[in-house]
C-alpha cells in the first residue's frame, strides 16, 4: 500500500536514497557523464580538441579557465544545445546521446538570468504543477512540493518571497531546485559563483556537493576562481585558449599548484610595498542608502581615500558592496550622509559630473557600461572625451587626433593584436580591459575607482591591470578598490576593509592577514 501510494502521489518526500535509486531505474545502475574525443568550437576557434572526460554519478566536476575560454560553449555542448564537431558524448549507459537525448538528460542553468516578479513558490511550481484532476492546479499540493524543493537547498522559509527580492546567492540556489523538480542525469551550471563573495561560494558548493550525492547523479559547473574546486570538487578541468584541456583530481593537487598548472605561473603583489598617503581626495561620511529586497542596506559607511594610496574594501555584491559602487558611480543617490571630492559635495552629481571633476571608474571585465563591442578600438579610447578637446574641435571630430591617439595607446599598453579599427567585441577579453585602462588612466585621474578590474583574466592580465592602476598612485592618485575576492584586495592594498552588514570592518595590511581572516569577516564568524 505504502509503495503504491507513493507512486500515485508525487507530493510524498523520498529520502536520497530512494531519489539515488530512481535515477539509476530511470538512466542506469552504471550511469554517468562520458566524453570521448570531443571537439568544440566556439564561432571561429576551438575550445576544446579531443576531449576525454567521465564524471561519475555523485562526483562534483569543474571547468576552470578565464572569460572568454569556452566554457559556456563547452556546456552547452554537453546539454545538447551545441552541436559538437567531432567526438562522442554519453549519459547513463547509452553508447552515445543524441542532442535531443543529451538535452532532455540533463539541465543547464545559464551564468545569468533576469529575475522576475514571481514568488519562489510559483517559480517551483513552473514545472510539474500538482493538479486536481488533471486540470485544476492543486494549491495545498503544489505548496508542499515547493516546500520540499526549497528544503533541499534551503530556501524553505521563503516561499512568499519574490524572486526579484532574493539576493544572488538564494537565486542560484532557487535554480537549483527548480532544476532538480525536472530528476535530470546531468547538472551543468555556467559560472554558479561568480556573482558571490567566496562565503555564499562555498555554501552554494555544499549545497552541489550535497545534491549531487544525495540525486547519484554527475554534477559539472564552470569557474574562473581555482579556490571553487576546494574543498567540494573532485575533478577540474582546465581550459586554456589554444591549449589542450587538462583534467586534474582535486586529491592530488593543492590549490596553488592548479593556479601554476593553469597560469604558468603564481600571482605576485603588485608592484611595489606601502605608498605614502598624501590628503584625503574622497571623503565619504555616514552614507545610508536602503538595499533592494534582500539585499543588505548601508548604515553609516564612512572612509576616506587618499592621494597616492590604495584603499581596497571587500566585500560580496549583495552585502553592500554592489550599493556602494552605484553610490560612486552616481547612479543611487544615498538617503543619508555625505560625498565630499576635493572639497565640493557630489552626492547629488551624475556620473558625468564627477568624470569632470577628476574621477574615472574601471569596472569587470565582462561589464557593458564601459565600452561598446559594436565600435573600433580608436572608439572606444575616445569615450566621454568628444566635448572638447584634443579629439574635437567645433563640434567636430578630429580623426588625425583620435588615430593617433589609439595609435600610442596600443603601444604604450602593450596591446599587441589589436589595431585603431578593429572591433571592439572582437579582441580577447584581457586586450578589451587593457584599452579600457588605457582610456582612463590616460585622463590622470585625481582618483580611480576599480570594482573587481581583473575578474575573470588569465594571470598575466590580471598582473598588468593591477600593475597599471596601482602604478597610477605613484603619480599621485588615489585607488578606490572595490572587490569580492580577499586575494585581489591583498595583492593591491595599503589599507583594508571588510564590508559586512552594511558596515566597515577594518584590518591592519599585514604579512600574517590571510585570505581566510577576510572570508571569517564576510561571513560573520570571526572571533
Amino acid at each position: 500500500m505504502v509503495s503504491a501510494k507513493r507512486s500515485a502521489d508525487p507530493i510524498v518526500k523520498e529520502s536520497a536514497e530512494e531519489r539515488g535509486a530512481k535515477y539509476a531505474r530511470r538512466i542506469g545502475t552504471g550511469a554517468g557523464l562520458r566524453v570521448k574525443a570531443l571537439t568544440v568550437a566556439d564561432g571561429s576557434r576551438w575550445v576544446a580538441r579531443e576531449l576525454d572526460l567521465e564524471v561519475m554519478p555523485g562526483a562534483l566536476h569543474m571547468v576552470l579557465g578565464e572569460r572568454d575560454s569556452g566554457k559556456t560553449a563547452l556546456l552547452e555542448t554537453l546539454g545538447g544545445f551545441r552541436r559538437e564537431e567531432r567526438g562522442s558524448i554519453s549519459i547513463g549507459e547509452s553508447f552515445e546521446a543524441s542532442r535531443r537525448a543529451r538535452r532532455r538528460a540533463s539541465r543547464f542553468l545559464p551564468h545569468q538570468r533576469s529575475p522576475n516578479h514571481l514568488t519562489l513558490l510559483a517559480r517551483l511550481s513552473l514545472a510539474r504543477p500538482a493538479r486536481r484532476f488533471g486540470i485544476a492546479i492543486h494549491g495545498s499540493k503544489a505548496r508542499e512540493r515547493a516546500q520540499a524543493l526549497a528544503k533541499r537547498v534551503g530556501l524553505e522559509g521563503l516561499l512568499d518571497v519574490p524572486v526579484e527580492a532574493l539576493r544572488p546567492l538564494e537565486r542560484r540556489l532557487l535554480e537549483i531546485a527548480a532544476a532538480l523538480d525536472d530528476e535530470p542525469g546531468v547538472l551543468l551550471l555556467d559560472e554558479p559563483t561568480s556573482e558571490l563573495g567566496p562565503h555564499e561560494a562555498r555554501h552554494l558548493l555544499r549545497v552541489l556537493r550535497a545534491t549531487a550525492r544525495e540525486d547519484s547523479i554527475p554534477v559539472v559547473f564552470t569557474s574562473t576562481w581555482a579556490r571553487d574546486a576546494y574543498p567540494e570538487a573532485d575533478q577540474v578541468t582546465i581550459l586554456r585558449r589554444g591549449e589542450a584541456a587538462v583534467t586534474l583530481p582535486t586529491s592530488q593537487v593543492t590549490e596553488s599548484a592548479l593556479i601554476e598548472r593553469w597560469t604558468g605561473g603564481t600571482p605576485r603583489r603588485s608592484p611595489t610595498g606601502p605608498h605614502a598617503a598624501g590628503e584625503a581626495l574622497l571623503k565619504i561620511d555616514g552614507i545610508v542608502l536602503e538595499g533592494r529586497g534582500r539585499e543588505t542596506s548601508l548604515a553609516g559607511v564612512g572612509f576616506d581615500v587618499r592621494a597616492g594610496e590604495v584603499l581596497a574594501i571587500v566585500g560580496a555584491p549583495a552585502d553592500g558592496l554592489g550599493l556602494l559602487h552605484e553610490m560612486l558611480l552616481g547612479q543611487r543617490a544615498p538617503s543619508g550622509g555625505s560625498i565630499q571630492f576635493l572639497g565640493k559635495e557630489m552626492a547629488a552629481t551624475d556620473r558625468r559630473q564627477r568624470v569632470e571633476a577628476g574621477m574615472s571608474f574601471v569596472n569587470p571585465p565582462h561589464a557593458r557600461d564601459q565600452s561598446l563591442g559594436g565600435f573600433t578600438v580608436e572608439e572606444n579610447l575616445i569615450f566621454g572625451q568628444t566635448r572638447r578637446g584634443p579629439f574635437a574641435k567645433r563640434g567636430w571630430l578630429k580623426f588625425d587626433s583620435i588615430r593617433g591617439n589609439a595609435v600610442r595607446s596600443l603601444a604604450d599598453f602593450e596591446v599587441l593584436d589589436a589595431k585603431p579599427r578593429d572591433r571592439f567585441g572582437r579582441l580577447s577579453m584581457g586586450a578589451r580591459q587593457r584599452i579600457v585602462i588605457a582610456r582612463e588612466v590616460l585622463r590622470n585621474p585625481v582618483l580611480l575607482v576599480a570594482r573587481s578590474p581583473a575578474q575573470g583574466l588569465g594571470l598575466e592580465a590580471q598582473e598588468y591591470v593591477r600593475k597599471t592602476l596601482v602604478l597610477q598612485c605613484e603619480r599621485g592618485s588615489g585607488l578606490l578598490w572595490l572587490t569580492a575576492d580577499p586575494e585581489d584586495a591583498l595583492r593591491v592594498a595599503d589599507r583594508l576593509a571588510v564590508l559586512a552588514a552594511g558596515r566597515l570592518v577594518w584590518l591592519p595590511v599585514t604579512e600574517t592577514l590571510t585570505r581566510e581572516a577576510i572570508i571569517d569577516e564576510m561571513s560573520g564568524t570571526a572571533a
